[in-house]
Protein backbone atom coordinates (compact mmCIF):
# COMPACT_ATOMS: atom_id res chain seq x y z
CA UNK A 1 0.00 0.00 0.00
CA UNK A 2 2.77 2.44 0.96
CA UNK A 3 4.72 1.58 -2.22
CA UNK A 4 1.61 2.31 -4.28
CA UNK A 5 1.23 5.65 -2.45
CA UNK A 6 4.87 6.58 -3.20
CA UNK A 7 4.48 5.56 -6.85
CA UNK A 8 1.34 7.70 -7.15
CA UNK A 9 3.02 10.64 -5.42
CA UNK A 10 6.11 10.30 -7.60
CA UNK A 11 3.94 10.19 -10.72
CA UNK A 12 2.11 13.34 -9.58
CA UNK A 13 5.38 15.17 -8.88
CA UNK A 14 6.76 14.09 -12.24
CA UNK A 15 3.58 15.32 -13.92
CA UNK A 16 4.01 18.75 -12.35
CA UNK A 17 7.64 18.86 -13.49
CA UNK A 18 6.66 17.85 -17.03
CA UNK A 19 4.10 20.65 -17.14
CA UNK A 20 6.59 23.31 -16.06
CA UNK A 21 8.01 24.01 -19.54
CA UNK A 22 4.47 24.49 -20.85
CA UNK A 23 3.52 26.69 -17.91
CA UNK A 24 6.46 29.03 -18.44
CA UNK A 25 6.31 29.06 -22.25
CA UNK A 26 3.90 31.97 -22.49
CA UNK A 27 0.73 29.98 -23.01
CA UNK A 28 -2.33 31.82 -21.86
CA UNK A 29 -3.36 31.22 -18.31
CA UNK A 30 -5.51 33.02 -15.79
CA UNK A 31 -4.57 36.67 -15.46
CA UNK A 32 -2.67 37.52 -12.33
CA UNK A 33 -3.76 40.26 -10.05
CA UNK A 34 -1.27 42.60 -8.49
CA UNK A 35 -2.57 42.02 -4.92
CA UNK A 36 -2.35 38.22 -5.30
CA UNK A 37 1.14 38.45 -6.77
CA UNK A 38 2.23 40.64 -3.85
CA UNK A 39 0.72 38.12 -1.44
CA UNK A 40 2.68 35.28 -3.07
CA UNK A 41 5.91 37.31 -2.97
CA UNK A 42 5.22 37.97 0.73
CA UNK A 43 4.75 34.21 1.27
CA UNK A 44 8.14 33.44 -0.29
CA UNK A 45 9.77 36.26 1.72
CA UNK A 46 8.21 34.91 4.93
CA UNK A 47 9.34 31.40 4.01
CA UNK A 48 12.91 32.67 3.45
CA UNK A 49 12.91 34.47 6.81
CA UNK A 50 11.70 31.34 8.60
CA UNK A 51 14.39 29.31 6.81
CA UNK A 52 17.10 31.80 7.80
CA UNK A 53 15.90 31.73 11.40
CA UNK A 54 15.84 27.91 11.47
CA UNK A 55 12.16 28.18 12.42
CA UNK A 56 10.76 24.77 11.52
CA UNK A 57 7.39 25.52 13.08
CA UNK A 58 6.91 28.65 10.94
CA UNK A 59 8.04 26.83 7.77
CA UNK A 60 5.47 24.10 8.39
CA UNK A 61 2.79 26.74 8.96
CA UNK A 62 3.52 28.17 5.50
CA UNK A 63 3.02 24.77 3.83
CA UNK A 64 -0.04 22.64 3.29
CA UNK A 65 -0.13 19.63 5.63
CA UNK A 66 0.38 17.35 2.61
CA UNK A 67 3.23 19.35 1.02
CA UNK A 68 5.51 17.48 -1.38
CA UNK A 69 9.18 18.42 -1.19
CA UNK A 70 11.74 17.28 -3.74
CA UNK A 71 15.07 18.23 -2.16
CA UNK A 72 18.21 19.28 -4.03
CA UNK A 73 19.53 15.73 -3.79
CA UNK A 74 16.51 14.31 -5.64
CA UNK A 75 14.83 12.83 -2.58
CA UNK A 76 11.04 13.14 -2.54
CA UNK A 77 9.69 13.84 0.92
CA UNK A 78 6.00 13.39 1.62
CA UNK A 79 5.28 14.45 5.18
CA UNK A 80 1.72 13.81 6.28
CA UNK A 81 0.65 16.67 8.51
CA UNK A 82 2.10 19.75 10.14
CA UNK A 83 4.00 17.77 12.79
CA UNK A 84 5.84 15.75 10.14
CA UNK A 85 6.53 18.95 8.11
CA UNK A 86 7.99 20.56 11.21
CA UNK A 87 10.07 17.45 11.98
CA UNK A 88 11.44 17.42 8.42
CA UNK A 89 12.73 21.00 8.81
CA UNK A 90 13.88 20.50 12.42
CA UNK A 91 15.98 17.53 11.34
CA UNK A 92 17.50 19.63 8.55
CA UNK A 93 18.36 22.50 10.87
CA UNK A 94 20.02 20.24 13.45
CA UNK A 95 22.96 19.88 11.05
CA UNK A 96 23.21 23.56 10.01
CA UNK A 97 25.21 26.06 12.06
CA UNK A 98 23.35 29.19 13.07
CA UNK A 99 26.36 31.21 11.96
CA UNK A 100 25.78 30.25 8.32
CA UNK A 101 25.42 33.34 6.17
CA UNK A 102 21.78 33.67 5.06
CA UNK A 103 21.04 32.96 1.41
CA UNK A 104 19.74 35.60 -0.96
CA UNK A 105 16.44 34.81 -2.61
CA UNK A 106 14.92 36.39 -5.69
CA UNK A 107 11.46 35.59 -7.00
CA UNK A 108 12.09 35.22 -10.73
CA UNK A 109 8.65 34.36 -12.03
CA UNK A 110 5.06 33.87 -10.92
CA UNK A 111 2.52 32.27 -13.23
CA UNK A 112 -1.10 31.84 -12.24
CA UNK A 113 -2.58 28.57 -13.47
CA UNK A 114 -5.92 29.40 -11.86
CA UNK A 115 -6.89 32.27 -9.59
CA UNK A 116 -6.09 30.04 -6.60
CA UNK A 117 -3.03 28.14 -7.95
CA UNK A 118 0.31 29.55 -9.08
CA UNK A 119 3.78 28.35 -10.01
CA UNK A 120 6.65 30.32 -8.55
CA UNK A 121 10.31 30.15 -9.50
CA UNK A 122 12.87 31.63 -7.14
CA UNK A 123 16.66 31.74 -7.25
CA UNK A 124 18.51 30.92 -4.03
CA UNK A 125 22.17 31.90 -3.69
CA UNK A 126 24.39 30.49 -0.97
CA UNK A 127 27.59 32.49 -1.74
CA UNK A 128 29.49 31.08 1.24
CA UNK A 129 27.85 27.67 1.19
CA UNK A 130 26.40 26.25 4.37
CA UNK A 131 28.40 25.85 7.58
CA UNK A 132 27.49 22.66 9.42
CA UNK A 133 27.50 22.26 13.20
CA UNK A 134 30.40 19.81 12.99
CA UNK A 135 32.56 22.50 11.33
CA UNK A 136 32.33 21.11 7.81
CA UNK A 137 31.07 23.39 5.06
CA UNK A 138 28.92 22.68 2.01
CA UNK A 139 30.57 24.55 -0.88
CA UNK A 140 28.90 27.69 -2.28
CA UNK A 141 25.99 26.90 -4.57
CA UNK A 142 22.91 28.28 -6.25
CA UNK A 143 19.59 26.62 -6.78
CA UNK A 144 16.29 27.30 -8.48
CA UNK A 145 13.27 26.47 -6.36
CA UNK A 146 9.92 25.87 -7.99
CA UNK A 147 6.88 26.14 -5.76
CA UNK A 148 3.27 25.26 -6.39
CA UNK A 149 1.29 27.60 -4.17
CA UNK A 150 -2.42 27.46 -3.48
CA UNK A 151 -4.78 29.97 -2.00
CA UNK A 152 -6.55 28.69 1.10
CA UNK A 153 -9.00 30.35 3.44
CA UNK A 154 -6.02 31.63 5.44
CA UNK A 155 -4.01 32.91 2.46
CA UNK A 156 -1.39 31.41 0.16
CA UNK A 157 0.42 28.19 1.16
CA UNK A 158 3.15 26.07 -0.42
CA UNK A 159 1.74 22.77 -1.71
CA UNK A 160 4.85 21.52 -3.53
CA UNK A 161 8.49 22.58 -3.46
CA UNK A 162 11.16 21.38 -5.89
CA UNK A 163 14.79 22.39 -5.36
CA UNK A 164 17.20 22.10 -8.27
CA UNK A 165 20.91 22.80 -8.06
CA UNK A 166 22.06 25.28 -10.70
CA UNK A 167 25.71 25.47 -9.70
CA UNK A 168 27.89 24.72 -12.75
Amino acid sequence: MRTNFFNTAWAAATGVLLLLPWAFAGHPGPASSAPEERAIRALILEWRKAYQNHDAKQLAALETPEVEVLDRFGKLRLPAGRNENETLWSDTFEAVSRSTRPPTVTVDHIRFLRPDVALVQASWQFPEGILLVDGDRIAPFSQVDTYVVIKSQNGWLIAAHNMQDKTP
